[in-house]
Order: structure tokens, then sequence, then C-alpha cells
């Protein structure tokens, strides 16, 4: 899917979805563009960044390949390859995906191959105040796409943040859940790729922030170093997260010693009391004269008393102990 908005050099706003007025629009000297390509074909991509003089390897890692965030300059653009998160993240939703944005003095090309609700969000804003989001330029509209990505994180870790509370009231209970351990793995796998992919992507945005790159107003540089401080405290969240994380396991593995401490106890109350009462039947069984004789009939009566009477002391000893 293709979309342009344009800013004619009149002052006046268009709107686009075809190729033909985005040929007839890069040729105009005067004319700012925002075209997004959204899971473009190779001869559409190849065609539209022919227009700006892209180079066709940048343009293949558009579509190919897991590259880390990065920046790349080039004579007359930029490249910032970012990570975002598809529509739908506030359903639990977790798969980054690649954003490939170009700009230029007068051009932004945002490339991606997944539907990402922080270029829906930008578009929106285009369409409802164009002046305010499009008049200054197209590196205003690079900093809502890179600030809306850093809100996105935030937006994450809040959710991440959600599951980890109820993992840990979960570790509390008395029942244990077979799934706990395999959830909170799970979990902390993407917290470290957050952090991951948050710690390059403010490492993408620092040289914007410090007016390095050409194509960015100097006007900027202070709205890009609230970006960088958004993603620092992103991550730093993060690690705050991750010390919760294994909090909640040490939680879980305390449980599953008191219980099995429990077990164990419970298992040697019962071997301390069986112990003694199998010893007496063992040697009454071996019919020794000093043992009340086997032929009468009290005698079976006197041993099972006097082990009853042995488990029964062994057990009142024990509960004033308090074992039991």
């Amino acid at each position: 899917m293709l979309t342009c908005f344009a800013r004619m050099p009149d002052g006046s706003f268009e709107h686009h979805d075809s190729l033909d007025a985005v040929c007839r629009l890069a040729t105009e000297c005067d004319s700012s563009l925002w075209i997004d390509l959204e899971a473009p074909d190779g001869d559409l991509l190849q065609w539209v960044g022919g227009l700006f003089n892209v180079t066709p390897e940048a343009l293949e890692d558009c579509i190919h390949g897991e590259q880390m965030p990065r920046i790349d300059e080039y004579e007359d653009h930029v490249l910032l390859m970012l990570y975002g998160f598809p529509a739908g993240i506030a359903e639990g939703h977790f798969e980054p995906k690649k954003l490939a944005v170009f700009c230029g003095s007068r051009f932004l090309l945002s490339v991606h191959q997944d539907r990402l609700q922080t270029i829906e969000d930008v578009r929106t804003r285009c369409n409802r105040h164009p002046q305010q989001w499009f008049g200054r330029g197209v590196d205003l509209l690079l900093y809502s796409v890179v600030d809306g990505m850093a809100d996105r994180y935030a937006m994450l870790v809040e959710e991440l943040e959600t599951r980890l509370d109820q993992l840990e009231d979960r570790s509390f209970t008395s029942d244990l859940d077979d799934n706990f351990l395999t959830e909170l793995s799970q979990l902390r796998r993407e917290l470290l790729e957050v952090r991951h992919i948050a710690a390059s992507q403010r490492d993408v945005v620092a040289p914007i922030a410090k007016g390095e790159c050409d194509y960015v107003n100097t006007d900027l540089e202070t709205r890009f170093s609230h970006v960088r401080d958004h993603l620092t405290q992103v991550v730093e969240h993060i690690e705050l997260l991750r010390e919760l994380l294994n909090g909640a396991r040490d939680n879980y593995h305390a449980l599953i010693a008191d219980r099995l401490a429990d077990t164990v106890k419970t298992l040697t109350v019962f071997a301390s009391v069986i112990l003694p009462v199998s010893l007496v039947a063992g040697i009454y069984g071996m019919n020794l004269p000093s043992w009340p004789p086997s032929g009468e009939a009290w005698s079976f009566w006197v041993v099972l008393g006097a082990m009853g009477g042995i488990a029964a002391a062994l057990l009142a000893y024990f509960r004033s102990r308090r074992w039991i």
C-alpha cells in the first residue's frame, strides 16, 4: 500500500495513493513529500526509491534481513533503521517489526512490511492537522515517528509490568502452578529483547539529538533529546522489572522448598512412629521365652497395647515440640 502526503509550493496540502501522483510530485522542486510504503513488492520499492536516489542496497535492507537499529548517512539523505510494534499491542501481542525511514531535505520515505500503530497515528495527525505536523518540514514528521515509537515502547513495558504483577501474585499462592516458570521465562526473554532494541534505538537517536544529522533542523534537537531520555527511562524501567522478576522466581522457589520441607517433616513423623512399633513387632515375632508367650491369647493384646502406647507417646512428644 502506498500513501503520499505532499506540501505544495503554494502552501497547500495534498494526499494521494497513486504512483503517477508520486512521480509528478517528486519532480516539483519545491514540494515536500512523505511517502509511506506498507508491504511493498520489490519493483514498487525500487521504483519509488529511484525517484530520490536511494541506493538499491539500502532498499534491499528494508525488506530482507534482521538488521540492528542503526543510522546511515548518504550524500543527500539519511537512513534510520528502527523497530516498532504492530497495532494490537494492548491485546498482549509482542512482535517487534522493522521500519526503515529515509529522510532527505524535502522527502521522507518510510518502508515497513507490517501495519504499525505509530505510522497510523502520524497519518491521522497529517490528515487532521497538516499544517501543524507537515507544514514545518519532513524532519518534524521524522520526529513524530521516532517519538511515537518511544511511546509505544513505554506502553509495552507497562503491559509487561502488569503481567509481571500477576505472576508475582501467583508466586505467593499456596497452589503450585506448573506453567509458572514457563511464563516467567517467556516474560524474561521479552524484557531482554525490548531492552536490547530500546537501547539500540537510543543510540540511533543520540547523533540526531546532538545535531550531527544534516537533514534535521537544529530546532528539533531538544525534542530528539527528550526522545533519547524517554528511551533511557524505558531501559531503566526494564532493569527494575528484571529485579522484580527475579524476586517472583525466588518466591516460587521458596514456596517449593517450604512445600518440600512440610512433606519431609510429615514423612519423618510417620517413619519415627512406625520404626519403634516395627521393632517391637519384629522382636515379638522371634518367640523368645522372656516375652509374653505367644501361646497365650492375652499376650497379643499386651504387645499390641505396648506398641500403641509407644506410638501415642511419640505423637504426644512431637506435638509438645510443635513438630506436628
